[in-house]
């Protein structure tokens, strides 16, 4: 696999860190006109023709038959139709800035789940620590001494979310050489989303509320910017850098779509948000110095 600029690196990482951030608000607009698995299902279906027509405009290449691609569609499996359909879901029941924060922890699922995959590096001592400051942190984020504070069903939900999109990464690291990333791409989207249409159709509805501009806009914001250019980008990184390491853009994350969150819909950012991130992400950096000192990385 060719050096890939730094430059290039650097930019695909700021667009995951600032664009993922932001989703959080555009979904929880576009919530108020869309069923959850009906407006994650259309994000996908145009996200994966949009970047369909991007890529054989720009010759990426789609070889060999279908049997080839099976690896792929379980990606989407696991990325659009569990992990993004479960944080969908979970937002019409907790704000977005908290869906944020509670996503913090894919670092330490990553690191914690690698242990269980051939090939993958195993956490040691400081490794497990870190894991162990994040679950505590978790538990700070859900404020279970306030009952009611937070729904912790939806909270539940978007943890499990995130053991899904750290199997996720984790499988992308043993394909990663055999797709172009933007192929990888169009393939996991354009899998996932009929199963997310499914739900959709199963459950009787489309619409919740009236159609409104600014849903609207949030569905066209997701697809364009929040598919098509951040799993790019998520996807070439990929490529190059550690599952876990690329997972640390939950730095970013949450401190975006937690200040769009306020500023924008009014939502309350508690003292034990505040607190249970910041143990949450003391223990991602525990994981992430270990991988540092372990891969010289």
């Amino acid at each position: 696999m060719s050096r890939a600029p730094r430059w290039g690196l650097f930019a695909a990482y700021a667009a995951i860190c600032v664009i993922w951030g932001s989703t959080y608000l555009a979904i929880k607009v576009g919530l108020e006109s869309f069923d959850p698995f009906f407006y994650a299902g259309m994000r996908y279906v145009l996200a994966a023709a949009v970047t369909f027509g991007v890529a054989k405009a720009r010759g990426v290449p789609f070889p060999g038959p279908l049997s080839r691609w099976w690896p792929a569609v379980g990606i989407g499996v696991l990325f659009i139709a569990l992990s993004n359909g479960m944080v969908f879901w979970a937002e019409t029941r907790i704000d977005s800035g908290l869906t944020a924060l509670l996503l913090t922890t894919s670092p330490l699922w990553t690191a914690g789940l690698s242990g269980l995959v051939p090939g993958e590096r195993r956490p040691r001592a400081l490794g497990w620590t870190g894991i162990g400051a994040g679950l505590i942190g978790t538990v700070v984020i859900f404020e279970p001494w306030r009952g009611g504070a937070v729904d912790v069903t939806a909270a539940l939900v978007v943890e499990l979310s995130v053991v899904m999109w750290a199997c996720g990464s984790l499988w992308v690291r043993r394909i990663r050489g055999a797709y172009h990333p933007v192929a990888l791409s169009v393939a996991h989207m354009a899998a996932g989303a009929p199963l997310l249409l499914a739900v959709s159709a199963f459950t009787g509805r489309a619409m919740v509320g009236p159609l409104t501009v600014r849903a609207v806009a949030s569905l066209a914001y997701l697809v364009v910017f929040g598919s098509v250019i951040a799993f790019a980008a998520y996807f070439y990184l990929l490529q190059h850098w550690g599952a876990t390491r690329v997972s640390t853009s939950t730095y970013v994350n949450p401190a975006v779509a937690v200040v769009l969150g306020a500023l924008l819909l009014g939502e309350p950012v508690t003292p034990s948000m505040v607190v249970g991130t910041t143990v949450v992400l003391a223990g991602v950096t525990l994981v992430l110095r270990e991988e540092q000192a372990t891969t010289g990385n």
